[in-house]
């Protein structure tokens, strides 16, 4: 009998990586199982999902479970207002839950706190860290310092509410399994997809990027953790002896941060440029046009990042932090940078090297894309979640 799955996660227009990580891996899914999609007030707008799925409002989820009788309810939960309807769900509703990162303070403190409820706020303290949790919740509310966010990541609720969770790291496992022995976890690696990619020189021509510009890119979302300053001020330094060179932060700006003000001081006026969000076949075409990634994290929310996939898959040499996820990958795929002391020092003799040697950014390149189109798979992503929801079916029995 077929494996019937209630699937719970954003789904594009929503700006979320995950919106493009369930639309990529729900046809693979389908091979398996019949899935019906839940999604909040929004109409989707990828035609292909649209017409090869169904898809409800999560509210009509009591009614259609008593007709349809799903084997799983399926949940896709990251550190992101979206996902407050599939959070809820979770809690009424335990299935499998695919947690795209460890730390979701941020978004239990987005719908406590940020609507005024901090008795909520101080209850989900209490319930993740006693009254240590407690404590430190009313000190902040009474004047005192903020929670640190990344030392009390607030997973707990939805660990404990969870039938099994599918994690994207060995280091997310590692983390889970301290501080909740015995949960049923499993590591599915992020899943690579690419759209057709275009040739740099095709890419540059379509962006208006010329064909003798060293371009340096960061992508996604941009905020304070992924080391924006830093990489500023080393790439001041590395235009000094490259001035073709421009740095490009493809991705939107996360309110309140800013960069305008130090990018004026370094005097990098015109020769850094913030994209805003673009569509994905914008997103890949700078991916193609770039001659070195950098994608930093630090401190890292237990995260596993699409655009560093995609950009190995692409055969682009990448600079990314040696911390969580990161630090996992091959060492001859990508260059690490610890966040140490010498930091933004090490960011710059990489730049210098990568530059400085195109043999060595192509062979870079080429071995991390044999190790991703390897290992992160679309097939295997979806053979893991099916396996591992049939193992958590079969310990129900």
């Amino acid at each position: 009998m077929t494996m019937r799955i209630a699937y719970f996660s954003p789904l594009n227009p929503m700006p979320s990586g995950i919106s493009d990580y369930s639309e990529e891996l729900l046809p693979y899914l389908a091979r398996h199982a019949q899935i019906d999609l839940f999604i909040d007030d929004y109409e989707p707008s990828n035609r292909e999902i649209v017409d090869s799925f169904s898809i409800f409002h999560h509210q009509e989820f009591e009614r259609l479970a008593r007709e349809r009788r799903y084997d799983m309810c399926l949940y896709q939960m990251g550190n992101s207002p979206y996902h407050e309807y599939i959070y809820r769900q979770s809690l009424r509703h335990p299935g499998v839950t695919v947690l795209h990162d460890y730390v979701l303070h941020h978004f239990l403190e987005f719908i406590t706190v940020g609507r005024g409820d901090l008795i909520g706020y101080i209850r989900e303290m209490g319930y993740a860290y006693g009254l240590e949790g407690t404590g430190l919740a009313r000190r902040m509310f009474a004047g005192g310092e903020r929670v640190q966010r990344y030392q009390y990541p607030l997973c707990e609720r939805v660990v404990d509410s969870s039938l099994g969770l599918i994690v994207h790291s060995d280091y997310v496992a590692r983390l889970l399994d301290e501080i909740r022995p015995g949960t049923k976890v499993t590591k599915v690696n992020q899943h690579l997809s690419l759209r057709k990619v275009p040739s740099s020189a095709t890419a540059r021509a379509s962006l208006g990027l010329g064909g003798d510009q060293f371009v340096v890119a960061s992508f996604g979302l941009i905020a304070p953790g992924k080391r924006i300053d830093l990489i500023l001020r080393a790439f001041a330094r590395f235009k000094k002896k490259h001035p073709n060179a421009i740095y490009l932060l493809v991705g939107a700006l996360v309110p309140p941060y800013q960069i305008e003000d130090g990018v004026h001081e370094l005097g990098l006026d015109g020769r850094v440029k913030v994209t805003g969000h673009v569509d994905m076949d914008t997103f890949q075409a700078y991916m193609a046009a770039c001659d070195v990634a950098i994608n930093l994290r630090f401190p890292t929310a237990g995260e596993t990042s699409a655009s560093v996939i995609r950009l190995m898959g692409t055969g682009k040499p990448v600079i990314v932090s040696n911390v969580g996820w990161y630090a996992e990958l091959p060492d001859d795929c990508c260059l690490k940078v610890d966040p140490a002391e010498r930091e933004e020092e090490t960011l710059l003799a990489y730049m210098e090297f990568l530059a400085a040697n195109e043999g060595a950014r192509q062979e870079l390149g080429t071995t991390a894309r044999a190790y991703i189109e390897k290992n992160h798979s679309l097939v295997g992503s979806a053979q893991g979640y099916i396996a591992f929801i049939r193992d958590i079916l079969s310990n129900l029995a």
